[in-house]
């Protein structure tokens, strides 16, 4: 009788964990999703045409190195060790700094002279100044 019961509990436990992991996963699905949808509202409302190009090789103390490869106004390539999509409004770029599918950093920056982008990065999606950090490229 003891060792019925102990059996139930253990299946009992077992299933409520089961559950609990579903649920979590559903959680996550729908984190991803609202991060996903954020990040790409705020790029969609950069609307200016592009007025500069940053295609190329940089590189920053923080970060190490970066690539961007620009296509009219969308920006892809990487920024360190984060894959990034972006786009250029006017003569600011805006960028998603992301690892497996989940938006870290917002990234803002132009250029006040020839071959540096200045600007900051933010762990906020989207970008928010009070959690904002220095950062500076130099072209390669």
């Amino acid at each position: 009788m003891k060792t019925r019961f102990f059996i139930a509990m253990v299946l009992a436990t077992a299933l409520a964990a089961l559950t609990g992991c579903e649920t979590m996963r559903d959680f996550n699905k729908e984190r991803y999703a609202r991060n996903n949808e954020t990040a790409r509202a705020w790029l969609s409302d950069q609307i200016f045409p592009a007025e500069m190009d940053v295609s190329g090789t940089w590189k920053s103390a923080g970060w190490g190195e970066s690539f961007f490869a620009q296509t009219g106004r969308d920006v892809r390539g990487h920024l360190g060790d984060y894959p990034v999509e972006g786009v250029v409004s006017g003569k600011k770029v805006y960028l998603l700094a992301n690892k497996n599918g989940w938006h870290d950093y917002s990234v803002i920056l132009e250029t006040p002279a020839p071959n540096i982008l200045l600007g900051y990065s933010s762990r906020a999606i989207p970008y928010q100044t009070g959690s904002r950090k220095d950062l500076r490229l130099d072209r390669k």
